[in-house]
């Protein structure tokens, strides 16, 4: 429970503090006089909303420090937005504080009975009384991983569309650089064939005028050099030295042979075929068009293979990817309806429960003849994965059901959706009643309620105020009124008053108030007049 408020430079609030007790505790005071701005700076610390135009006039900053239980919990803003926190002295970061709050303190006001009206949030209350939240929380993820991966599957397919054209271009890219068949070095091998075959009759001319010089019997450099190596031979008789001279001449003559033998094999081979020229030809021609076409060279020719054939794995891993997701699709949907028909049936084995449970609250409340009822249909569509007697339904986030609040305030009156008929006074009444009805299911410990008397008065409120000191014996109960008949019911009686000094300058006073002092402000709401005191 809190134990103490400390409040400064908070809109028209100096400084303030307060003792909070357990039990019910009402504030009175006159209007405007700061009551709401003290739930006000309370709520800022649970739910971090704080707008810097709450700072006090002239202050450089606003300091809210709050005790619960045992530990302090402490808020400072300052004019640029910006805000510090801290739990027992220690900094902490926004998130880690506002956690710190979870399961403490409700806070109930007008802005409740909106989202409670609202038809989209009643299926939470009903949610909340089942004890769904954990299977909530699975379907959620489930649904939204179903969502991402049915997008993903149409953007797929898309892209699958888009590179159709692409796919059938790179397959006949490649297929036409697969038919040439290109081997290293050979586009080197082919220009030297060409060059030989096309000035063949020159080139076969030359290769005999060598070998016709080299063989020729009477004037032939090999006979020539036979007839110098005789000499030296010869000439070994009277000389022994120049025997190196004749072997030198003997080599050359072993060498000039070879050429000649190789001469006569390369006139005798197939490199001077003529016939062999236009295939030459046609496969210069082939291999210019794809170095033209893939970037001017046999090497970029194979790096254009390399690239189309990646592009073409890429397109095919789209179809893996297809069949991966549509896997993934029916794997999610298997999940999602698991816990969607869990989930249906828990609700409308509690849904009645709930309705009976809460009409006999709205019973205590004044609200006799009222009827409620909780009910829960299906969104049928013309196709769906999922299906409830085998119509097709339509998913959400939170299942296949669809919950409403039905409401008959009076006899006689048919039941109508709550959100069309509940007048101000009635939602009070319903918004205490629900809350009546999951004080056990409720964690928290503290209840904070900002003018749940709104709209109601006599009897009623003497009920609502009975209600609010039934639940003060398990919760501490914190409420704003202007009713009488719910401050004489208080535990504690804690009264505002807003005071002008030297004409521009207020100051708020939070005191409680006994005896005769409460009853005198007591008194005054029962005349519906109040003054400080």
């Amino acid at each position: 429970m809190i134990k103490k408020i400390n409040i400064k430079d908070f809109a028209i609030i100096d400084e303030i503090n307060i003792d909070l007790n357990p039990g019910l505790t009402v504030i009175t005071g006159e209007t405007g006089s700061g009551k709401s701005i003290i739930l006000e700076a309370i709520a800022s610390l649970v739910n971090g909303k704080f707008s810097k135009s709450a700072i006090k006039h002239g202050a450089s900053r606003c300091v809210v420090d709050l005790e619960f239980d045992k530990r302090s919990y402490r808020k400072i803003y300052n004019k640029t937005g910006r805000s510090k926190s801290y739990i027992d002295e220690v900094p902490m970061t926004q998130n880690d504080f506002l956690k710190s709050f979870e399961s403490k303190i409700e806070f109930h006001g007008q802005n409740d009975q909106q989202i409670i009206l609202k038809t989209e949030n009643q299926i939470d209350f009903l949610d909340y009384f089942c004890g769904n939240q954990k299977d909530i929380a699975k379907i959620k993820i489930i649904f939204d991983n179903l969502e991402k991966c049915r997008k993903d599957l149409i953007d797929l397919r898309q892209n699958i569309a888009l590179h159709k054209e692409k796919k059938e271009l790179l397959e006949f890219q490649l297929n036409e650089i697969q038919m040439a068949d290109i081997k290293e070095d050979e586009e080197e091998k082919l220009y030297s064939d060409y060059k030989k075959l096309n000035n063949q009759e020159d080139l076969i001319k030359k290769l005999n005028n060598v070998k016709q010089s080299l063989n020729d019997y009477e004037n032939g450099v090999v006979s020539s050099l036979t007839n110098l190596s005789t000499e030296l031979n010869q000439a070994m008789k009277y000389d022994n030295s120049v025997e190196d001279l004749s072997e030198i001449i003997s080599s050359m003559i072993m060498q000039l042979q070879e050429i000649e033998i190789d001469i006569e094999a390369r006139l005798s081979t197939d490199d001077f075929d003529i016939s062999r020229l236009p295939n030459i030809e046609d496969r210069i021609n082939l291999f210019e068009q794809l170095k033209r076409k893939y970037g001017g060279s046999i090497e970029s020719i194979f790096e254009n293979e390399k690239q189309i054939r990646y592009e073409l794995n890429k397109i095919s891993n789209y179809a893996k990817s297809d069949s991966e997701l549509k896997k993934q699709i029916t794997k999610l949907e298997r999940k999602y309806t698991e816990i969607a028909f869990k989930l249906s049936e828990n609700r409308r084995s509690n849904a009645d429960t709930l309705s009976s449970m809460i009409e006999k609250s709205l019973a205590v409340l004044n609200m006799n003849h009222a009827k409620f009822d909780v009910r829960l249909s299906n969104n049928e569509t013309d196709t769906s994965f999922i299906k409830n007697n085998g119509i097709p339904v339509k998913p959400y986030a939170k299942g296949i059901d669809q919950v409403e609040f039905y409401l008959s305030a009076n006899p006689g009156e048919p039941l109508k959706p709550m959100s069309k008929v509940a007048s101000g006074g009635e939602m009070s009444r319903i918004m205490l009643a629900i809350k009546t009805v999951f004080q056990d299911k409720n964690p928290v410990s503290t209840l904070i309620f900002d003018e749940i008397d709104t709209g109601i008065s006599g009897g009623t409120a003497q009920k609502v105020s009975k209600h609010l000191k039934k639940l003060s014996k398990y919760k501490q109960v914190i409420c704003i009124t202007h009713l009488p008949q719910i401050a004489i019911s208080a535990d504690n009686h804690l009264h505002v008053t807003k005071s002008v000094i030297n004409s521009n300058s207020t100051s708020v006073k939070a005191e409680y108030l006994i005896g005769d002092f409460s009853r005198s402000v007591i008194k005054n709401l029962f005349v519906g007049e109040e003054v400080g005191t």
